[in-house]
């Protein structure tokens, strides 16, 4: 069973490729992104491109869960695909903007297989609406920050590579090195 979450938002008078640059960029996602903090990890390719490796960790003073993630498409300025390889999230997780005729549109969907049989299951149908508005949530602080021209950044001040070793460790050991 694969479950959807999505969500959107318009972006009136932002052209694709601003708004695309800062979905892309880690360091601009960490101040649109609630609760996250996001690395590179260490790989034959630089982020966000094909191949390169992010992991994020979603939560508050150590509690949450890292995601791990290999980009498996970028396509600049319309789509940014992830295939997430995490214990606790799996699935793709897709990034896209849409021309419009008074700027653009900004997509972020997860298609997700829970873990843990007929619980994880249950517990995607639950927490489902709760993280489609926690998207929701994300993508108009987005928008409000490309709107105040706080986005995107001009120089990236991602924090720094993980090493590929950390993959899978606890948030407690996967801060830059």
């Amino acid at each position: 069973m694969t479950t959807t979450i999505r969500a959107s938002v318009e972006l009136p008078g932002i052209a694709p490729e601003r708004a695309f640059a800062a979905l892309v960029d880690l360091a601009a996602q960490e101040r649109w992104m609630i609760a996250t903090k996001l690395y590179p990890v260490e790989s034959a390719a630089p982020v966000p491109e094909v191949g390169s490796r992010v992991a994020a960790f979603t939560g508050v003073g150590g509690l949450g869960f890292l995601d791990t993630m290999v980009v498996t498409a970028y396509d600049p300025p319309h789509q940014w695909v992830v295939a997430k390889d995490g214990r606790l999230l799996q699935g793709v997780g897709t990034m896209r903007v849409e021309a419009t005729a008074g700027g653009s549109r900004a997509i972020w969907m997860n298609e997700l297989t829970p873990p843990f049989g007929i619980l994880g299951r249950l517990a995607a149908r639950l927490a489902g609406p709760v993280a489609a508005l926690a998207l929701q949530a994300c993508l108009r602080r987005l928008a409000r920050q490309l709107q105040s021209g706080a986005l995107p950044l001009a120089a990236s001040g991602s924090a720094g590579p993980i090493p590929a070793d950390a993959r899978g460790r606890g948030p407690a050991d996967t801060g830059p090195r």
